[in-house]
């Protein structure tokens, strides 16, 4: 009887054995490196997926010429089998290995720098909204400066200068800038500080600046006439009318009313209305062109003469055309000068009310 039971221990300690050395074989080392928004990293060493202490961590940087960590050396897992990094300064590559017994397991890692303290300002065009954030966590109770840039200019003013305090989301609201301005603004918590220049616009201010004067306009048409025969005058008449910011919209009538426009019209239709030709002249009256008047050779004077006198008009309606750009130029300035000055009446020729 007892040399059966022996029989069974033995077989019972050589099968625990065999379990044992399966274990062993199968058994093998993990390194793991997770990275928080901090910038320090964990790495954490596990066998068979449990950790393990005591377990030695050599981490060394990649590219060590260009590139440098000052969480570089030689560590040991804790009873947790993980080791701390520091987060690096910049980005950078680096080895880490762990080393356990006769096992030795590696992984190759970025480390990213962290973001730190940001501060962005958006809806710069109308109210402005400051917000401050550390390594993409939205900081409360930063303080906030925001002062006018060196280069704003002296005339220029805003009435969001000041000190602020960022509220739970990380935010500061700014009053709306009354004209264009650049400043400079400021956060700040007790660690760190972090400042960016920021151009505050009014909406559909540049877009006026922009716009370009008539004159300039009708300028820059009889520049890019190609075509001059027979003069430009009917072609700037056409583009003035046609561009010119002072035009009555299509439903305004006459100075006298429509009334008084169809009677216009009458009085043009009228026998005696200027233009009409006298009763003596027509098809019956055969009147011709006077005695004197000569042919042959006398006609290519008279060409020549008309080519001088096409070439005269077109240089008269050129300048005509830009004497009339700049007086209308002058008058838009007086129009401007009007309205800001909040003044206008009559022109200093202008009578009074009972005439000169």
């Amino acid at each position: 009887m007892s040399e059966r039971i022996t029989a069974i221990l033995l077989v019972a300690v050589v099968a625990l054995g065999a379990m044992t050395g399966v274990a062993a074989a199968e058994g093998h080392l993990g390194v793991a490196v997770e990275q928080d928004a901090d910038g320090t990293a964990t790495v954490t060493v596990t066998e068979n997926d449990t950790a393990v202490e005591n377990v030695t961590v050599n981490v060394s940087v990649v590219d060590a010429e260009n590139e440098s960590y000052a969480g570089a050396g030689e560590y040991e897992t804790d009873a947790n089998g993980t080791v701390e990094l520091r987060a690096p300064d910049e980005d950078v590559t680096v080895d880490i290995t762990a080393v356990s017994g006769n096992e030795t397991a590696s992984a190759t890692v970025d480390l990213e720098a962290p973001d730190g303290l940001e501060l962005d300002v958006a809806n710069t065009d109308d109210e402005p909204v400051v917000t401050v954030t550390d390594n993409d966590s939205a900081v409360e109770n930063a303080s906030v400066n925001v002062v006018l840039a060196d280069d704003a200019g002296e005339n220029v003013s805003y009435a969001g200068t000041g000190d602020y305090e960022t509220d739970a989301n990380g935010t500061v609201d700014l009053p709306a800038a009354e004209e264009n301005v650049t400043v400079d603004v400021t956060a700040d918590t007790e660690s760190e500080s972090v400042s960016a220049t920021v151009d505050l616009t009014v909406e559909g201010e540049d877009d006026e600046a922009e716009e370009t004067p008539f004159g300039q306009l009708i300028r820059d048409f009889i520049e890019d006439i190609s075509d001059r025969e027979g003069g430009i005058g009917a072609a700037v008449s056409d583009f003035a009318t046609e561009n010119n910011p002072g035009n009555a919209p299509d439903h305004a009538g006459g100075p006298g009313g429509p009334d008084d426009a169809d009677d216009d019209e009458d009085a043009e239709n009228e026998t005696d209305a200027p233009g009409n030709a006298p009763d003596g002249v027509g098809p019956d009256g055969e009147q011709g062109p006077p005695d004197h008047a000569g042919d042959g050779a006398e006609d290519g004077e008279d060409d020549a003469d008309d080519d001088e006198s096409e070439d005269e008009a077109e240089e008269e309606d050129e300048a005509e055309a830009e004497d009339e750009a700049e007086e209308d130029d002058e008058d838009e300035e007086d129009d401007e000068d009007d309205d800001e000055d909040g003044e206008s009446g009559p022109p200093d020729h202008a009578g009074g009310p009972g005439g000169n």
